[in-house]
C-alpha cells in the first residue's frame, strides 16, 4: 500500500508542475487533486471531474481561469501548503476531505479519512483531531452536514479501507465504539494486533482481504487466531462478501451481535482466561 500511495503522489506532482508551467501563476490544488496528492485513492462515486487538476481560490475575485484546469472558490480555510520549493501549493489534508464531501457518499468520507489518518506513519498525513477541528472551526461550507454525520464513526489507527467501513457499519448498528489495531503482548515478547477490538469483553473483528487466502498467510493468520483464543479472546472474520450489499451486512451484523452477547455471557461466568 505505501508503493501506492507514493506513485500516486508522485503522478500528482508530476501533473501539478505542468500545470504550474502553463497557468503563470502559483495554483493552489484542492479537492480530489488534493486527495490523491496525499496519497490516497478518489472514491469511486466522488461526483467530482477527474479528468483535470482541481485548483481553488478563497473568493471570486481571485478567481483565475484555465483550460488545463477545474477551478473553485472555497471560502473556508485552505490551508494551504507549499511544495517543490513552492512552484504549487496543496490545500490540507483535513480541507481535501472537506471539499469532496458533497460529492461522495458517507462512507466513501469515512474510507477517505480512515486513509488519512491510518496506522503506517509514512502514509498518515493528518489524525482525527485536525478532521474534527477543521469541521467545527468551520461552520458554513457546502457538504458539511455530511461531515457531521459521519464524524462520530471515523477511527484513527486503521489498516485498511475495509476496516473503516467495518467501523462504521458496526457503529451504525449500534454495537460500540470499538479499538483499532488493539495491541495483545504475549509472555515471549511478541505481540499481535487486533483489526476492531472491544477489549472489555476480549472480542475482535478482523478483515480478511484477498491476501490471506495465500498459504503461508493462512498458516501465520491460524497460528495468531489460536493464540488469541487460547487468551480468552472471540474473533469474527468479515470479508469482502459480507459487505457486498445491505443483506450481506445485515447477516455479518447478526453474527457480530450474536458472538459478542456470548461473549459477554462467558465474561459474566468467569470463563475467560486472564
Amino acid at each position: 500500500m505505501l508503493n501506492d500511495s507514493q506513485q500516486r503522489a508522485e503522478q500528482q506532482a508530476e501533473l501539478f508542475l505542468a500545470v504550474c508551467d502553463d497557468v503563470g501563476f502559483i495554483p493552489v490544488f484542492s479537492h480530489c487533486s488534493a486527495v490523491e496528492y496525499w496519497g490516497v485513492q478518489t472514491p469511486a462515486d466522488c461526483l467530482l471531474d477527474k479528468t483535470k487538476p482541481h485548483i481553488v481560490f478563497p473568493d471570486s475575485g481571485s478567481r483565475r481561469r484555465s483550460r488545463q484546469t477545474i477551478t473553485h472558490v472555497w471560502k473556508a480555510e485552505l490551508q494551504p501548503r507549499p511544495h517543490y520549493t513552492g512552484r504549487f501549493h496543496v490545500v490540507s489534508p483535513q480541507t481535501a476531505w472537506a471539499q469532496i464531501a458533497q460529492h461522495c457518499s458517507e462512507e466513501s468520507l469515512a474510507v477517505t479519512a480512515g486513509s488519512f489518518m491510518c496506522r503506517d506513519r509514512r502514509r498518515k498525513v493528518t489524525t482525527l483531531d485536525y478532521i474534527e477541528r477543521y469541521v467545527h472551526d468551520n461552520p458554513q461550507f457546502p457538504g458539511r452536514r455530511k461531515c457531521l454525520n459521519i464524524l462520530p464513526y471515523l477511527a484513527e489507527n486503521t489498516d485498511s479501507p475495509p476496516e473503516s467501513v467495518v467501523v462504521v457499519l458496526v457503529m451504525r448498528a449500534n454495537i460500540g465504539k470499538p479499538v483499532t489495531n488493539h495491541r495483545i503482548d504475549f509472555e515471549n515478547g511478541e505481540f499481535n494486533f487486533i483489526d476492531i477490538a472491544y477489549p472489555e469483553i476480549k472480542f475482535g473483528i478482523e478483515y480478511q482481504g484477498y491476501y490471506h487466502a495465500d498459504p503461508a498467510q493462512m498458516k501465520a493468520d491460524a497460528r495468531r487466531l489460536n493464540r488469541l483464543r487460547l487468551r480468552g479472546w472471540e474473533i469474527v472474520l468479515v470479508t469482502a462478501d459480507d459487505l457486498r450489499d445491505e443483506t450481506s451486512r445485515k447477516r455479518i451484523i447478526a453474527v457480530i451481535r450474536a458472538l459478542m452477547e456470548r461473549q459477554r455471557q462467558l465474561m459474566r461466568m468467569g470463563t475467560i482466561l486472564a
